[in-house]
């Protein structure tokens, strides 16, 4: 009986002996670890005099297109280019059946020489005076139409064949073998593509800031992005009634002939110094839920939200026109995954 007193007894300090000094039986919980810094890059805003860029969406076109067709009717043999093909001056593009041509070719050269032979022969005998001279004149004649059948046959038996008269590129091909082709009827459209244009369109508001002889850089992405330079627009005085924008054009030499109608390119204009102001990367402008614009800015290590009104695009940037002031830096890399507060370190 007194030993069960004595157990009884030391109940309460054992359980107080485990709260206070065994760590599993401590109640207080420990602080979390804080999350380490978000790696960022950075950029300081810097203000500079800034040139007048205008930036536009071009398209490159042919100035100049041949519409080439079969002067004589007959079937389609073959056609030898394709479209977007890049022919020379001179190349066969297509050709049609010549199995009538040849054979009528044939018999006028047959005609041919019979009458030369009938001319030679009465010639001998006319001089001798021994022939009347209707009699040499009907056999002039003769001959002269039998000269006259075989040019013309043989210039259709020529005609069956169509060649390219200009270098260029194949624009469009409107009829394939077998079938029937008709005199003037358009075979192959051929693109002079030496020189090209630019045609882009600007803005009414914009029409008078763009000089003619303006310097211009035409950027094209199929060609990985290759740039080219130019010194004079034309402009269009009619404008569009629908759009409000005026067509314009640049004209680029193209002797390599890598420039092809139908290439989308930008097309940049310096319309001169505009004086000196805030650009950011484009590409760093967020959208908020409310449809305000903001960059995210490095103040001693803390990510903060800072909203801006932006002005009009330099090349690959947007000018700030407020909310930013020189000095300032702003999270150029990582600032999809900070949010508002967020401790972030550069690297």
């Amino acid at each position: 009986m007194m030993k069960r007193l004595t157990m009884a007894g030391l109940m309460p300090s054992i359980i107080f002996f485990c709260f206070t000094t065994l760590p599993g039986c401590n109640s207080q919980s420990s602080q979390p670890p804080e999350n380490p810094p978000i790696i960022v890059k950075t950029e300081t805003v810097t203000e500079s005099d800034q040139m007048n860029i205008l930036s536009y969406a071009g398209v490159v076109e042919d100035i100049s297109s041949v519409a080439l067709s079969f002067p004589v009717p007959g079937t389609v043999e073959k056609v030898f280019v394709s479209e977007g093909d890049k022919v020379q001056k001179g190349r066969l593009v297509a050709k049609l059946d010549t199995l009538s041509a040849q054979s009528v070719f044939n018999a006028a050269g047959s005609s041919l020489k019979q009458a030369k032979d009938g001319y030679e022969r009465l010639r001998s005998i006319y001089e001798k005076g021994s022939l009347p001279d209707v009699q040499m004149v009907d056999i002039e004649t003769k001959l002269n139409q039998a000269q006259s059948t075989y040019d013309i046959a043989q210039r259709n038996l020529e005609n069956c064949s169509l060649y390219a008269p200009i270098s260029g590129v194949v624009g469009k091909r409107m009829t394939e073998a077998g079938e029937n082709a008709l005199p003037g009827k358009t075979i192959i459209t051929l693109m002079d593509i030496s020189s090209v244009k630019v045609s882009f369109s600007v803005p009414e508001n914009e029409i008078s800031r763009i000089p003619s002889d303006c310097e211009s850089v035409i950027s094209v992405s199929a060609l990985d992005g290759r740039q080219f330079k130019a010194r004079r627009v034309e402009k269009n005085i009619i404008a569009n009634q629908i759009s409000h924008t005026y067509p314009a054009s640049i004209t680029l030499p193209n002797p390599r002939r890598e420039l092809l109608p139908g290439m989308v390119c930008r097309v940049d204009l310096n319309a001169g110094n505009e004086g000196s102001a805030i650009v950011i990367p484009i590409e760093v402008v967020m959208t908020s839920a409310d449809g305000r614009k903001f960059v995210w800015c490095d103040e001693n290590g803390t990510a903060s939200r800072r909203f801006i009104a932006t002005g009009n695009l330099k090349g690959n940037g947007v000018e700030v026109k407020d909310g930013l002031t020189a000095g300032e830096r702003i999270v150029t890399k990582g600032f999809h995954k900070i949010s508002e507060g967020d401790k972030i370190s550069v690297r």
